[in-house]
């Protein structure tokens, strides 16, 4: 039997917070059971499956420019610690993200997603951006820079109507979208294969699904997949995807 963790319930919203294993917080319906992240560890969960098995995290330690997209956002972890390891390193990060269901600043806050950063200047800079330009917003793309190293776009649109102009390639995608029964239209060969072309060569897709069908879709679209180890106490395998050529 799953171990009983603690829930805090937020007001005037139908989600409560979840208090992980590894004591970070997460989001959760309480009704549905969807959690933005894994009830193992969200801190360690983020940075294992992103953050480590795309070499973002060696790459920002090593001062290499490096350029990002994350296809869910949620409640902005994986961004602010990939901007946290980017000012660590002194490297250069450009970084864009999409969510369409931007959450309150008060559930921001809640979380309480400073704690799993190095500085928590990061985080507060952030909230502080976001309350004056992205709470209530409506649909745009809204940049933060952190420094002059450090940028993170945020687009406030529907990902599958967006294109986006980046000549450049990522050298990795965070797909964090919600699951495949709960997100299904972004999951398919023909969304995976926009990923794929928005991708440098050798650059990765890493996500924490390993369902047949997004393997299946993953490599007709042309990446080379991969099965890896997942966290310490979380899902047994996470997946990695490369870009070849």
């Amino acid at each position: 039997m799953p171990p009983k963790r603690q829930l805090l319930e937020i007001a005037g919203t139908r989600k409560a917070i979840q208090i992980t294993d590894d004591q970070s917080r997460t989001l959760i319906d309480p009704v549905s059971g969807v959690a933005f992240h894994s009830a193992s560890g969200a801190l360690a969960e983020t940075r294992h499956v992103y953050l480590k098995n795309s070499g973002v995290q060696e790459r920002l330690a090593k001062g290499e420019s490096t350029a990002v997209l994350e296809v869910g956002l949620g409640t902005g972890l994986g961004m602010l610690l990939t901007v946290d390891e980017a000012v660590r390193g002194n490297a250069k990060l450009d970084y864009h993200a999409f969510e369409l269901d931007l959450l309150p600043l008060s559930v921001l806050r809640a979380l309480e997603l400073e704690s799993g950063l190095k500085s928590s200047a990061v985080c507060e800079s952030y909230l502080d951006w976001y309350e004056k330009c992205l709470a209530g917003s409506t649909h745009g793309s809204y940049c933060w820079e952190f420094n002059e190293c450090v940028a993170v776009t945020i687009h406030h649109h529907d990902v599958r109507e967006f294109r986006l102009s980046h000549s450049a390639g990522f050298d990795a995608i965070y797909f964090d979208p919600f699951a495949p029964a709960v997100n299904q239209e972004l999951w398919t060969e023909e969304f995976l294969s926009r990923m794929w072309t928005l991708l440098g060569d050798g650059g990765q897709l890493v996500t924490y699904c390993v369902n047949r069908r997004v393997k299946d879709a993953l490599t007709a679209s042309g990446f080379e997949i991969e099965c890896l180890p997942g966290p310490v106490g979380g899902k047994r395998e996470v997946m990695r995807a490369t870009r070849r050529g």
